[in-house]
């Protein structure tokens, strides 16, 4: 009995649930809410989205049933593990319950927490971390961030926003790195290829370079900045240095910017180590822009050139240095001469070489002055100038002078015949001239190749002997007057008992010599004779003759006259003494008093000592050259020795 109550009560029981279960049914009959929605603001989230450097990528979350879970994962070849966790993030993102990321999260804007969790409604902006991938990874890519809501129903909604990545503009060397200097030489090819996937909607080149200045670029009909895609004016000046422009730029994919052309003129137009920047912009149709600059480096050569300008009278020429490396200098010398002399720099690069002059005093106290050995630049000599540093040569060059100037007939190979007139009579006497030319003279042959006087030996003749040499001798004439052997160049009056020798003659000199040389050999004894018009004849009697040859750089107007003869002698002068004379000044002179007999041939060298320092060339139609040769010094008086005798030969300029 007991047993069937119990059974009875539990049935009651069940049915009792049931009823209640029942009524629980018919009161919700609400459906379910809607299943949760992910949509991309202002596009399709199921296609793929183009990354720009500045785009919107702004997701809308929609969970009528409240949000219980949001979770983000990325799959992407930039934002890997190791990336994100620099950014305090990682592949899997919880924006519900984000942990220690909350704060990384908060700072892309994404909500977390609270903001999520119970919410029906939730932007999810990627539009900072998007972009981001631009700039740390270049190939053509794709890269994914998988979306999954679940509302409080348990109804789960994912979606994939892809984000595609479109390889930027590539600007590359062709045959080299791009971000290297590339050297600069006289020929070399230099061509950047642009590639652009998305195309090219944008190329310009910014010019960066001490040569190529506006005004350099304005001469080839370009500017500084260059657009090659709307060249404007510069469309045809691009062209000519093979560049593309316009259409041939626009929209294309690749192409190639050839500068083999322009970069070499650099080292024409410019000599300075330096660099020379292109600045490369590519922009594509994705409004992404690639930036590369392409720097061309110079480096300068020294170079040293002579200007081929020597002034030989000044004794100066000037060379151009380039790329003078500092600390160095520019020496130059004689060709094989032991020491170097140091160039002036007179401006910019040029470097003078200049002599430089020396003061002294001669025998007669008179202020003298002369180039310093190894200074300056004179004729038919050859230098050499370097640049040296550390006494290391760094470049040299070398360079010769012109051959300077010939003394007329200065070998005395040339001899000929010059009418002589003596009242109503005229005949031949010898002259050291060949026909047609009158440089030389003679003082004294027309005494003695008078035919009147029955003697027809000259004191001035070629030697009979060794042909081409000149021969004085001293003589008595008539027995008694004391006549010296000389020659000059200039010209003999005779007149009466008196002769003049005329001494000058014009000359077109067109270097400055540092010597005269001659050869002579010589005869020198005691004085026999003594001029009655000598003033200090008596101090000469007895005493050791003298013989000379000197000779004098001068600028006259007109010849100097010395008379002597059977009147009182006049115009008498010694460059060695004096600066002036009636015709003007006596630049400077070479001096040689010959006290010694040789018999055999003497090559002597006669320093020229100038009076001015610097001395202008005379003037080209004035009398400039003289030069004089006596047996006897004291001769313009008629004083010496009858018996002297010289030899001379080979005259010739010593530059």
């Amino acid at each position: 009995m007991k047993k069937l109550i119990s059974m009875i009560m539990a049935m009651s029981m069940i049915s009792a649930l049931s009823v209640a279960c029942g009524d629980d049914d018919a009161d919700d009959n609400t459906p379910p809410p809607a299943a949760p929605t992910i949509t991309l603001e202002g596009g399709n989230i199921d296609q793929p989205q183009e990354i720009t450097s500045t785009m919107a990528l702004k997701v809308n979350i929609a969970a009528p049933g409240a949000i219980a879970g949001f979770t983000v994962t990325i799959d992407s070849p930039a934002l890997t593990e190791e990336m994100l966790a620099t950014v305090g993030l990682a592949k899997e993102l919880d924006l519900v319950n984000p942990g220690d990321m909350e704060g990384a999260l908060q700072s892309f804007g994404f909500p977390v927490g609270d903001e999520v969790k119970g919410k029906t409604s939730v932007p999810f902006d990627v539009s900072q971390l998007v972009p981001l991938i631009a700039q740390i990874y270049t190939e053509t890519s794709d890269h994914k961030f998988i979306l999954k809501v679940t509302d409080a129903k348990g109804q789960s909604t994912t979606k994939t926003l892809t984000c595609h990545l479109t390889e930027g503009p590539a600007i590359v060397l062709e045959d080299g790195d791009i971000d290297q200097p590339q050297e600069i030489v006289s020929e070399m090819s230099l061509k950047v290829s642009i590639s652009a996937p998305a195309s090219i909607s944008g190329f310009t080149v910014t010019i960066d370079s001490p040569a190529l200045t506006e005004d350099v670029l304005t001469e080839f009909g370009l500017a500084k900045d260059l657009d090659l895609v709307n060249p404007g004016n510069m469309a045809g000046s691009l062209e000519e240095l093979g560049f593309p422009v316009g259409d041939g730029v626009k929209d294309k994919t690749s192409l190639s910017f050839d500068i083999s052309q322009l970069v070499p003129l650099i080292a024409l137009i410019y000599h300075e180590t330096s660099d020379h920047k292109f600045i490369l912009k590519v922009t594509d149709a994705n409004a992404k822009t690639t930036t590369k600059t392409l720097t061309c480096h110079l480096t300068a050569k020294t170079t040293i050139a002579y200007n081929n300008d020597a002034d030989l009278w000044a004794n100066t020429a000037t060379v151009s240095v380039e790329a003078l490396p500092e600390g160095s200098s520019v020496q130059y010398r004689v060709k094989g001469a032991t020491n170097w002399t140091d160039a002036e720099l007179v401006e910019g690069s040029k470097y003078s070489l200049a002599p430089v002059w020396t003061a002294a005093k001669n025998d007669a106290e008179v202020d003298i002055y002369s180039i310093q050995a190894g200074t300056g630049v004179f004729a038919a000599t050859t230098y050499e100038v370097r640049v040296v540093k550390d006494g290391e040569t760094v470049d040299t060059t070398e360079f010769t002078t012109a051959a300077g100037d010939k003394i007329p007939n200065g070998d005395m190979s040339g001899w000929s015949k010059k009418v002589m007139k003596m009242g109503s009579s005229s005949f031949d006497i010898t002259y050291p001239n060949p026909d047609g030319m009158a440089i030389w003279d003679s003082g004294n042959n027309p005494f003695l190749e008078n035919p009147t006087s029955g003697t027809f030996t000259p004191l001035c003749e070629e030697d009979k002997t060794e042909t081409g040499t000149a021969c004085l001798s001293a003589r008595l004439v008539l027995g008694s007057v004391f006549a010296p052997g000389n020659m000059f160049t200039g010209d003999f009056n005779y007149s009466g008992f008196a002769g003049t020798v005329n001494f000058g003659k014009v000359y077109d000199w067109t270097a400055r010599p540092r010597a005269l040389k001659v050869r002579y050999k010589a005869r020198v004894g005691t004085i026999d004779k003594l001029g009655s018009k000598d003033p200090d004849k008596d101090s000469y009697k007895d005493q050791p003759d003298r013989s000379r040859i000197f000779v004098a750089v001068v600028d006259w107007t007109a010849q100097h006259g010395v008379t002597s003869g059977m009147t009182d002698p006049t115009g008498m002068w010694d460059p060695a003494t004096m600066q002036n004379v009636a015709e003007g000044a006596i630049l400077g002179y070479g001096d040689l008093i010959i006290t010694q007999t040789t018999a055999e041939w003497v090559e002597a060298m006669l320093p020229i000592n100038w009076y001015v320092e610097k001395a202008a060339k005379p003037a080209a139609e004035n009398f400039s050259l003289v030069i004089s040769c006596a047996t006897s010094m004291r001769g313009d008086y008629l004083t010496g020795c009858s018996s002297n005798f010289m030899q001379v030969d080979d005259f010739e300029w010593v530059y």
